[in-house]
């Protein structure tokens, strides 16, 4: 006769962030931003430079994940462009930044550099 298993309290899995991941998220904490301008953040004194074809499959990612949200701005945009989508960092999105941030320091400390 099989055993039956207790269920065991689920606990969260660790979310993977690349680099860009990881500065996105730096960029968006606290604030809001659309594409262009989170691109100009991430690109001031950025060795390489980031296109926008890495930063929108990025968003998505970290969209699926819940870590950031977006929300549609005005229809009609000052500048006579399109529609801006603006992106923020979720509660979810804040605390797993803040457990990496945490971490790199940690090594960081341990290395003798921090």
């Amino acid at each position: 006769m099989a055993q039956k298993r207790k269920d065991k309290p689920q606990t969260e899995k660790p979310v993977r962030l690349s680099a860009i991941d990881e500065d996105i998220l730096t960029v968006l904490l606290g604030r809001e931003f659309y594409g262009l301008e989170i691109l100009d953040e991430l690109n001031q004194g950025r060795p390489i430079t980031l296109s926008f074809g890495s930063l929108y499959p990025a968003l998505n990612r970290l969209e699926k994940k819940g870590l950031i949200s977006w929300r549609w701005g005005d229809e009609v945009d000052d500048s006579g462009g399109a529609r801006r989508k603006y992106y923020k960092v979720t509660g979810v999105g804040a605390n797993t930044l803040s457990g990496i941030q945490q971490y790199r320091l940690r090594l960081a400390q341990r290395s003798g550099q921090g």
